[in-house]
């Protein structure tokens, strides 16, 4: 018997030692004969990434380049592309989010899950998240300014100068008088008064006399160079280009005998005064003309974004402090001083408001999904609507055995499709059935409308006066005791949201400027209409509420009624009012009840 039992371990022992060495090399025979390019999908030995690796000894190759491109052009680079412009820069989870705090719970209690058996099964809690998604309303900080910048700028304007003008030689015009003189006249070289005349006559013959007369000088000369002033020529006009008053030389060196010489002096003088050589004859001029002054001025130019006549100023600052500044036109400088040179003026200037958005914005379980622009001028928004999906943990029992998950009461499987509280959905979209058909009886058959609402208006902040168009705050800020008590009942239903914003308009103007801006809203009386008008009308049947001045909150059609899809609209905003005004049971308690009266059922049948 032990030499059989010996014989029967040594025989297994000598099987497993075969078998041993006969997988000795299986496994390096797979690895020498694997193809990677037959097991794996798009596999190759050499993927252009290979050109970015120099060896062992290369100092390395800048990644930069090929980076951006990768970034630009590859499916992952426009993912991640996308995901940065499109996630909203407030969208910071908490860490005290459901989402996160569900994966912490499971990681300090993963030796609870792994600890048992695979063959037990014992009972544990799950918890799941439902998400529910919000819309609302906030107003962002915003600043928009026009800016004025002064230069310095000027015109030339007509004015009276004194020029000095010297008329040559080559402008007069000499004429013999056909017997013993000349005639003069000379080009004038401008238009004006002559306020002082000198004339200079010049000869090479000194033997000669002559009989000078022009311009209230009558005088013999005799000698070669003569200058005289001409007291007559003070006040004369003179037009640019056009002939002076004559002028003569009479020839008087000859002897009543001899008249015939005094004749051919005559023709020789006005010779010698077209050649210039032995004769010639200048007059300097001094005269009062029209002309050109350059008048230097600040020049303002502004800059805006947008219609600055449809705002209203809030403010000026000077900025840039103002002092004298020089400017050099035709090589004469000239000083302009300016008290200042820039202004940056404030027409719309608001502070960050959470509206009707504080409540998700302080919940750790709420995050930003998307923001919708409702207002905006020069590419700035200045109202937006807000879409928050909020987390909320929702608990059930189950059973864990071999390491899975059975859900024994239901509750978890409608957490884990967030369908929690469909009652809620149900009851609202009846209620808001239920709504419009209370609107629907008040009214006759020619004009049925359900959800009507009434437009209500609250003044903008101006310099001065405070904003009244607040979305929140209007429990502690004494600034708002010159708001009417509209614009406060105005500013609680915005709280409550029951308001739909239509836009902003100028609501006073004088000379073309506005004094006083407000906001327009169509408010409702409840929030399912407030949701039927908002999302229905408007969010489906694309029906607006008119414009800012002239607002049309009218209700909603039966046939506009009967278009609107209720299954999509979101109730989430009216949650609250129906677990305030009731005991709304969650749809784990649903289920416990329908179980139970399963099991009364079966009890009475089997009596």
């Amino acid at each position: 018997m032990l030499a059989f039992s010996g014989y029967g371990a040594a025989d297994a022992f000598s099987e497993g030692m075969s078998y041993g060495k006969g997988q000795q090399s299986t496994g390096t025979n797979a690895i020498k004969n694997f193809k990677p390019e037959e097991t794996i999908p798009g596999y190759t030995a050499s993927p252009p990434e290979t050109g970015y690796y120099g060896g062992v000894m290369s100092p390395g190759i800048d990644l930069t380049s090929p980076g951006s491109n990768a970034l630009n052009t590859s499916e992952v680079g426009h993912a991640i592309t996308e995901s940065i412009l499109n996630t909203p820069a407030d969208n910071k989870p908490s860490l005290d989010a459901p989402f996160i705090t569900a994966g912490t719970d499971m990681q300090d209690n993963a030796e609870n899950v792994i600890a048992p058996s695979f063959d037990d099964c014992q009972e544990q809690n799950a918890t799941f998240t439902e998400i529910t998604t919000h819309q609302c309303n906030r107003t962002p900080a915003a600043r928009l300014y026009c800016t004025r910048t002064a230069t310095i700028g000027g015109s030339w304007k007509d004015t009276l100068v004194t020029e000095t003008y010297r008329v040559p030689n080559s402008d007069f015009t000499p004429v013999y008088d056909g017997n013993k003189g000349l005639t003069f006249t000379f080009k004038a070289p401008a238009t004006g008064t002559v306020l002082s005349a000198t004339y200079t006559f010049n000869v090479n013959d000194s033997a000669n006399l002559y009989d000078f007369n022009f311009w209230g000088v009558a005088k013999t000369l005799q000698g070669k160079t003569h200058t005289l002033t001409l007291p007559g020529a003070v006040g004369a006009r003179l037009t640019e280009g056009g002939a002076s008053p004559s002028g003569s030389l009479i020839s008087g060196a000859c002897l009543p005998a001899n008249q015939g010489r005094c004749r051919e002096y005559a023709k020789k003088t006005v010779d010698w005064l077209k050649g210039g050589t032995k004769a010639n004859m200048t007059i300097v001029l001094q005269m009062r003309v029209t002309g050109k002054e350059w008048v230097p001025e600040v020049v303002w130019s502004e800059s805006c974004p947008f219609d600055k006549q449809e705002e209203v100023l809030q403010g000026s600052v000077c900025t840039e402090e103002g002092g004298n500044k020089t400017v050099v036109v035709n090589g004469k400088e000239y000083s302009v001083y300016s008290a200042c040179w820039q202004y940056q003026d404030t027409y719309i200037s608001q502070e960050a408001d959470n509206g009707t958005c504080g409540t998700y914005m302080n919940n750790p379980a709420c995050t930003v999904n998307g923001t919708t622009c409702l207002e905006s001028l020069a590419g700035v928004c200045l109202s937006e609507m807000a879409t928050f999906s909020c987390e909320n943990k929702v608990s059930g029992t189950g059973m864990m055995c071999g390491g899975e998950f059975f859900c024994t009461d239901g509750s978890c499987a409608q957490g884990e499709t967030g369908t929690n509280n469909m009652f809620a959905k149900a009851v609202s979209t009846l209620a808001a059935v239920a709504s419009a058909g209370e609107d629907i009886a008040e009214f006759n058959e020619a004009d049925v409308r359900a959800f009507t609402g009434n437009a209500q208006r609250c003044r903008k902040a101006m310099a001065g006066f405070s904003n009244c168009c607040k979305d929140s705050g209007w429990g502690n800020d004494v600034g708002l005791a010159s708001c009417s008590s509209e614009e406060k009942a105005l500013g609680q239903a915005k709280s409550k949201k029951l308001t739909v914003k239509i836009g902003t308009y100028c609501a006073h103007k004088a000379l073309g400027v506005c004094l006083e801006k407000k906001e327009s809203y169509c408010q409702f009386d409840s929030k399912l209409a407030q949701i039927v008008q908002d999302q229905g009308r408007k969010g489906q049947l694309g029906i607006g509420f008119g414009s800012a001045s002239s607002p049309n909150c009218r209700g909603i059609t039966i046939d506009e009624l009967q278009s609107i899809n209720f299954d999509t609209l979101n109730f989430a905003n009216f949650y609250s009012d129906l677990e305030d005004g009731t005991t709304i049971p969650e749809d784990s308690e649903l289920l416990e009840k329908a179980k139970q009266m399963i099991a009364d059922k079966m009890a009475e049948a089997g009596k």
